[in-house]
This record gives structure tokens, sequence and C-alpha cells, in this order.
């Protein structure tokens, strides 16, 4: 057949009856293209919590790049991506600096400034910082710790509501707190989370937060 679909273009060639057969055989056993398999980059560098039932599908791995606002929620060792649905992803402490940058970019957008420190506590630290006065800290190129200036009320709160305003009275029903005046003023710790406090009395309020290895100045 290959010899007459080469010849002349004049020439009328007639099919053979059985050719049909042939052709839907060879269709039949054909393999079908390959799809292109997308990684998701994100889920190598963070924990997934699992999504109510019923979103698999409808909201990804990935969704937090293509919903911008998602809520930022605070946690002594990780900042946690609330997604569209319900479903959450964790930026933990050890996590490498350009992922835990990614993702929270693709919550509070681009850090509006990145640089480091020689002068920290720790010794050398990267920092990004965003929009709303939170910033992260990295050191050996890893997600250390985070920091919040409560210069911009941005609503950032952990699980039991702890945020920029929460009165003394407020922390201390939420859990042991130790209040001390250091160089730096009012300062509280609540476990692994620590902060500033506009004065030791019970209506005095959350100024700063932060958790895990920072730059507070001293």
């Amino acid at each position: 057949m290959a010899a007459n679909r080469g010849g002349e273009a004049k020439m009328t060639i007639k099919p053979l009856p059985w050719a049909p057969v042939v052709l839907g055989l060879l269709a039949a056993c054909s393999p079908e293209p390959k799809q292109p398999v997308e990684k998701d980059a994100m889920a190598d560098a963070a924990e997934i919590i699992v999504p109510p039932a019923g979103n698999a599908e409808t909201h990804p791995a990935n969704a937090h790049e293509e919903a911008p606002g998602a809520g930022v929620r605070l946690a002594p060792d990780a900042l946690i991506l609330a997604l569209p649905g319900g479903a959450s992803r964790q930026l933990r402490f050890g996590m490498a600096r350009a992922d835990a940058v990614r993702m929270l970019a693709a919550a509070l957008g681009s850090p509006v400034e990145e640089s480091s420190s020689q002068d920290c506590g720790a010794g050398p630290l990267g920092y990004a910082a965003f929009r709303d006065g939170l910033s992260l800290y990295f050191q050996d190129g890893k997600f250390a710790g985070w920091d919040l200036d409560g210069r911009e009320a941005a609503g950032f709160a952990t699980a039991k509501g702890i945020g920029i305003g929460t009165s003394r009275k407020e922390l201390e029903a939420a859990g042991t707190v130790d209040v001390g005046e250091t160089s730096i003023g009012n300062e509280f710790m609540m476990g692994e989370l620590s902060g500033l406090l506009s004065s030791p009395a019970p209506d005095g309020k959350v100024t700063n937060l932060w958790a895990g290895v920072t730059c507070i100045a001293r």
C-alpha cells in the first residue's frame, strides 16, 4: 500500500475491502499520547493539613499560588497559610528560605525588603520583610523565626486569638505568661511565643510578637 500511495497523482486506487478493519485494529493498538504531569514544587517543602472532604479536586495542593490574600495564622514554630475551602499549609521552621518566601508571597505579595544582618545575638541572619509588619528570619539558609511589628494592625493571630492588641489579661486566660521589664520594654514569654506589652498592667496590650530565632535588639 505504501508503494501505491507514492505513485502518480492521477492514479485511482481502489481501497481493499479489509483495509478499514486493519486500520481500526492499528488505531486500537496505538499507545495513547502521554499527558504532561504537573509537579507541585511546594508539596515537598511543607506539610499539608488534610482539607475537608470534597475539596481535593477543587482545591489542589498548589491552590495558594492562585489565591493571593489567603489568611496567615501565627504559631510558635511555624506560620500557617489558610487556603480556600478550609485547607491549610504550614511554613515550618527548618524549611528552605526560598520555599518559605515563595509560599508567604503567594498570600501577602512579594517581600517589601530582603537583606541580612550581622549584628543579631544569634549571629548573622537573613530576613524578608512583608507587608503588614510580618518578617521572616533565616539562619544558614533555613526558615528560623518570624517577627510581627505591631505598628500595623493586620489581624494576624495564633489559633488562640493572640495577636497585636491582645491584653495581658487575655494572654493569661490563654496560658501561663511570664512578664518582666527588660532593656526593650515590658517583655513577655508564653511558651515558645514572646513579645512586648504596652504596660505590665492587666489591660496592657501586645505591641510586638515573635517566635524562633529573630534579631531583637537588646
